[in-house]
């Protein structure tokens, strides 16, 4: 059902663009000599009574609104010179009000990624969006007062990315409205130096032309859109059946042994492929812990990549150097292991298109090295990545304060679905061992030595919590946020904000934390 709505959605979106080219463009042929020699005054002059004369020029604001081809300083001082001042200020006053609310419903229609889409690429959209992203009215007001940015260009945006009407309307009139008053009250002494003619020439080439391309991709992307339903903004592993490369910081917190040991079970349990770990440390015996876990769990020949670059967390063996002294005896065939760009690089060529997840629980070194020299590869075979990461809404956390500058370059270059575990998801939800098992078991020494002390040996489920949704998704346990803009700030603060076109999400615990706990407990202990 939700698909067949979908498709009409989709339809009518189509049939509506088309709708609005055919006028637009018919308006254009039809009026071109009108456009090309507009004559405010003398539109005024001509007309029969001077309620048809503010009639006609509202209707010019109207039309301005649409087809974006009157520059508004011609409007402003054109009825400055037709109307005296203070009846010139509130007709150019209402036109400001018609012009505001048809671009706003026009934006609407249009729809938000065809004009985030266009602003990208505008000399100042950027930087609307920028503004437009810190949330603060302020910031909507001082793009309103600014007059780089242009009028309707940006009450199309606000349209399409549906700001609260009122306060849209009330921050766009007191913004706008003193450029306004400055322009009527100019008079003749700059209208005849606005080349009109010339303007409306390229405006009626360039706009049909604009429109068709607006028709034909919007046609291509919601064709794509409708290939891809189901699987946006995430769809679990047990669902998507996608390739799993796990990326770990293994060695500083136990909690990584945890959530390998859960991934590979939860792998089996839902034939899901593992297509390799990745090591993001500088130390090499967490390689030789990876190892050992697969292994115990019958994984024999698990590739395993490490970070070979700048020195990231060296001194992470608190457990890894005797976990794997213990388990093996063939050291430093264990430890060695290929750099992760390499490791990253053999197993992304292999893979298809959109078919692997990337399940991180340690800084974002790897990905951002990978990211950085094989940017296509990467964003062409990864669909999706489920990251241990952040503090939400917004705060500090370690695996982003390890390496600052790696997720900075993550969040800005990723171009697919990014799922984050913040600290506080996993938090309290304590998992681990009650007491040591029959069998030797790599999981629980790496639990044992670095907690010490006596039973129970239990952490924190920072990193098990990431996995776990990534396998299973929401279901009972979690809930998703809405979609946000990410950005990580030079202390690595991460921020999030309301973004309904962004890629970014982050994970809610919904139920109580020993109820999540006895199952992820359920699972390491099974």
């Amino acid at each position: 059902m939700k698909e067949k709505f979908l498709k009409g959605s989709h339809a009518m979106g189509l049939a509506a663009r088309i709708i609005v080219s055919v006028v637009i463009i018919a308006v254009i042929i039809w009026k071109y000599e009108d456009f090309k020699t507009m004559d405010i005054r003398g539109m005024v002059a001509a007309s029969s009574s001077v309620a048809v004369g503010v009639a006609t020029i509202l209707g010019v604001y109207l039309l301005k609104s649409l087809v974006f081809v009157v520059p508004a300083s011609l409007v402003y001082i054109a009825v400055g010179m037709a109307f005296p001042t203070h009846w010139a200020i509130l007709i150019n006053a209402a036109g400001i009000l018609i012009e505001v609310c048809a671009t706003y419903l026009f934006g609407l229609i249009m729809g938000g990624p065809y004009v985030i889409n266009k602003l990208e690429k505008t000399k100042y959209g950027d930087k609307i969006l920028e503004l437009h992203g810190k949330g603060k009215l302020s910031a909507i007001f001082a793009i309103r007062v600014l007059p780089v940015f242009p009028i309707d260009l940006v009450s199309l945006f606000l349209g399409a990315v549906r700001m609260r009407f009122l306060p849209y309307l009330l921050l766009s009139f007191g913004g706008i409205m003193p450029r306004v008053i400055l322009f009527t009250i100019l008079g003749d002494g700059l209208y005849d130096y606005i080349p009109m003619q010339k303007l409306a020439m390229i405006a009626a080439i360039l706009l049909p032309i604009a429109l068709v391309v607006w028709v034909i991709r919007y046609a291509m992307k919601m064709k794509n859109k409708e290939e891809s339903y189901g699987k946006y903004p995430y769809e679990p592993l047990k669902d998507s059946k996608n390739g799993v490369i796990f990326d770990t910081d293994m060695g500083p917190d136990c909690d990584d042994a945890g959530a390998l040991d859960i991934l590979i079970k939860l792998a089996k349990k839902y034939d899901v492929k593992i297509l390799g770990a990745a090591n993001c440390t500088s130390n090499s015996w967490g390689n030789g812990a990876i190892r050992a876990i697969a292994e115990h769990h019958g994984i024999e020949d698990l590739p395993v990549g490490q970070h070979k670059g700048y020195e990231v967390l060296p001194n992470g063996d608190k457990y890894n150097k005797d976990v794997t002294k213990k388990y093996f005896k063939h050291t430093n065939s264990i430890i060695n292991a290929e750099s992760a760009v390499d490791f990253y690089k053999k197993i992304l060529t292999k893979a298809e298109k959109k078919s692997v997840t990337v399940i991180t629980v340690g800084t974002l070194t790897n990905i951002a090295e990978i990211l950085e020299k094989e940017p296509k590869l990467f964003n062409e075979k990864v669909c999706n990545i489920v990251a241990m990461a952040g503090k939400f809404p917004s705060g500090k956390e370690f695996n982003i304060e390890s390496d600052i500058d790696a997720a900075k370059y993550v969040f800005g270059n990723f171009k697919n679905v990014i799922v984050c575990s913040g600290f506080e998801v996993g938090d309290g939800v304590m998992t681990g061992f009650d007491s040591e098992p029959e069998a030797d078991s790599p999981v629980f020494d790496c639990y044992k030595e670095y907690l010490g002390g006596n039973a129970p040996y239990l952490r924190d489920s920072w990193d098990l919590t990431a996995v776990h949704f990534a396998f299973e998704g929401c279901e009972k346990y979690y809930s998703l946020s809405k979609s946000v803009k990410i950005t990580v700030e030079p202390d690595g603060k991460m921020l999030s904000v309301k973004d309904k076109y962004a890629k970014r999400f982050y994970i809610k615990r919904k139920t109580d934390k020993p109820v999540l706990a006895e199952y992820l407990n359920g699972i390491l202990n099974g």
